[in-house]
């Protein structure tokens, strides 16, 4: 009896068990598979073959690229916000508080904050002198109640994105970055390539680095901005600073671009240790967003030790609108950085504050491309003391 017991169960438990492990070793399969097509494509004969060097101003990527992800988490935030009965705050169109927001939905206020931003940039609420209001397309779109309701089909569970809107999460990369680990160092090297090595040809061609030689990049990632400035002005002496447990990947991807000879790379954890002296220019690409203020202000001090007099920073971020539309993007941006980091997406006003109050002059905001921006600080001349 107990022998037929047993043959039933594993005649049901390992056909199973063998289709997930062969599941699991197929996804295995498939993401080496992408991260190996990715390695494929990065090498100056693929950059000379697009012709990249020959254009003299960087376009931006097509809006399928970047408003993807945008539209996605905005379907996935208004549909949670329905299952915990957000737009019945609006009845008899009320205008309701920050305040309110945060006491009905039981979400910390820095993520009522991120919600909020992205809420406005998606045409959904509106601000007026007595608070917030659901624009006239939100009323009629997305109101249960409304004939011209529209069912929204997010890409997670609504039940799904509320935990992650209340969970105060640990871990992660950030929390490793804190620590001077690093986290998943290739899949994230990946990620952020995607974003910044269009950035540093951008720069390149913004003029902002004419007056510059010798240039420090700060948690320079895979390398990305350094390769995109040494492939377009041999006059640059590069050097970056990361993590000791990324260094690998950075190496990798300089070396994919025949430049490890123009591109120092030091590990070390950017919020400890001293970094290097008497740069012309200290770059940081889409690192501020990572951070609260107290340690971006650390980084800004450091960044000013760092520069010769007369030496500028450049924060190379997606920064917000000063009449709170967005762009979609951006906001986007803000809510992802709000869930999983300590930081935020930036309004130009706020860096350019932040680089003033740690000792800068003629700060500065400038297109860069895209939906990115400069934000310019220049260290005074006749200063070359370590500020506190």
């Amino acid at each position: 009896m107990i022998h037929l017991v047993f043959t039933h169960l594993a005649a049901a438990i390992l056909p199973a068990l063998f289709f997930l492990l062969g599941f699991r070793y197929l996804n295995r399969k498939g993401i080496r598979r992408f991260y190996d097509d990715f390695w494929r494509t990065q090498s100056k004969m693929a950059l000379e073959k697009i012709g990249i060097m020959a254009i003299d101003q960087m376009p931006e990527p097509p809006r399928i690229i970047t408003d993807r992800d945008s539209i996605n988490l905005a379907l996935q935030l208004v549909s949670a916000l329905h299952e915990l009965g957000f737009f019945e705050l609006f009845g008899s169109r009320r205008a309701v508080t920050e305040e309110e927001m945060v006491s009905h939905l039981g979400i910390s206020t820095k993520k009522v904050r991120a919600a909020i931003i992205l809420l406005m940039a998606s045409e959904v609420i509106t601000l007026d002198a007595y608070g917030y209001q659901l624009t006239e397309k939100a009323r009629i779109y997305l109101l249960k109640e409304s004939p011209f309701f529209v069912p929204l089909r997010p890409p997670v569970p609504p039940k799904q994105f509320i935990k992650t809107l209340r969970i105060d999460r640990r871990g992660g990369a950030v929390e490793n970055w804190s620590k001077g680990i690093s986290f998943d160092p290739e899949r994230l090297a990946m990620q952020q390539h995607e974003q910044s090595f269009a950035l540093g040809f951008a720069l390149y061609r913004s003029g902002l680095l004419r007056d510059a030689e010798t240039i420090l990049d700060v948690a320079g990632g895979a390398g990305s901005v350094c390769i995109a400035l040494a492939l377009s002005d041999p006059r640059f002496k590069l050097e970056m600073i990361e993590l000791p447990g990324s260094l690998e990947i950075s190496r990798k991807m300089i070396g994919k671009y025949d430049v490890l000879n123009r591109i120092t790379c030091a590990g070390m954890d950017m919020f400890v240790q001293e970094w290097p002296r008497q740069f012309d220019a200290v770059l940081f690409t889409n690192i501020f967003h990572d951070w609260d203020d107290d340690r971006c202000g650390i980084l800004a001090r450091k960044a000013f030790a760092a520069l010769r007099p007369g030496g500028i920073i450049i924060l190379q971020e997606a920064l917000l609108r000063a009449d709170h539309s967005g762009p979609l993007w951006t906001a986007h941006w803000s809510m992802t950085m709000s869930l999983y980091t300590r930081g935020r997406q930036f309004y130009g006003d706020e860096l350019e504050a932040l680089l003033s109050a740690n000792g800068f002059i003629r700060v500065k905001t400038h297109p860069l491309l895209g939906y990115y921006s400069a934000v310019v600080g220049i260290k005074p001349r006749g200063i070359s003391r370590k500020r506190s």
